[in-house]
């Protein structure tokens, strides 16, 4: 009997050890699944989940850059820490622009936003909010 309460024992110090070294690790990793980690890459800037889709088909994309590019005469850069993403907030130094007439015709659903000409991608941009609903390259 001595020798089966050893044995049980050791079996208990082994998994409590083990519940102790890996307890932390799982719950590290539980918590990854269901919410955002500060560990993992940002996905479009922290974007919210909310940005509307506008389903453009490549047409369609072709046409809107095409139409914006051959009017751009200055091409803006990226302001510092700004990534060109859907979702992404416009800063105030980024000017947004009305569609042309044409692409609203061609592209309806375009009516109520605005572009901008950033770093050779147009930017289809929600102007109340300055969110990035479309990137165009």
């Amino acid at each position: 009997m001595d020798k089966s309460v050893r044995r049980c024992g050791s079996v208990a110090a082994v998994l409590l050890a083990t519940a102790i070294a890996v307890g932390p690790a799982a719950a590290q990793g539980g918590a990854g699944r269901d919410s955002p980690s500060k560990e993992s890459p940002a996905t479009a800037t922290d974007a919210p989940r909310d940005v509307p889709s506008l389903e453009l088909s490549q047409s369609q994309r072709e046409a809107i850059y095409q139409s914006v590019s051959n009017r751009q005469a200055k091409k803006d850069t990226a302001p510092v820490g700004f990534r060109a993403a859907i979702g992404a907030h416009v800063p105030d130094s980024i000017k947004l622009e009305p569609l042309p007439k044409a692409v609203v015709e061609l592209v309806p659903k375009t009516v109520d936003y605005e572009y901008a000409f950033v770093d050779n991608q147009v930017l289809l941009v929600e102007p109340r909010s300055r969110t990035v609903v479309e990137v165009i390259h």
